[in-house]
């Protein structure tokens, strides 16, 4: 994995790790947010806080990039599955009351 790649993939984590901070606040300020909610997004933040242990881990080791942008797709895209979860709970909550 090349230094630039590597940055790239951390600048696009740091990216989601900013969104979804943003998007929990602005749900949290609204009062939108239950601790059920606060767990999927603790849950989210140990998986991101993951991805940058593999990433650091594979430059550091010379891992082949292949192997490591699999894995960061598999794992970006789980993590926007539990944002989509997220979001989908809290629709239900609001429609519940």
């Amino acid at each position: 994995m090349s230094d630039a790649e590597r940055r790239k993939l951390v600048y696009k984590l740091d990216e989601f790790s900013r969104r979804l901070d943003a998007h929990v606040r602005d749900l949290t300020e609204r009062g939108q947010i239950t601790d059920a909610h606060r767990k999927i997004k603790e849950e989210m933040a140990r998986r991101q806080d993951e991805m940058r242990r593999k990433i650091a881990a594979a430059q550091a080791e010379g891992t082949s990039w292949d192997l490591i942008k699999s894995e960061a797709e598999r794992d970006f895209n789980s993590l926007f599955d539990a944002l989509l979860d997220l979001n989908e709970r809290l629709d239900a909550d609001q429609m519940k009351g």
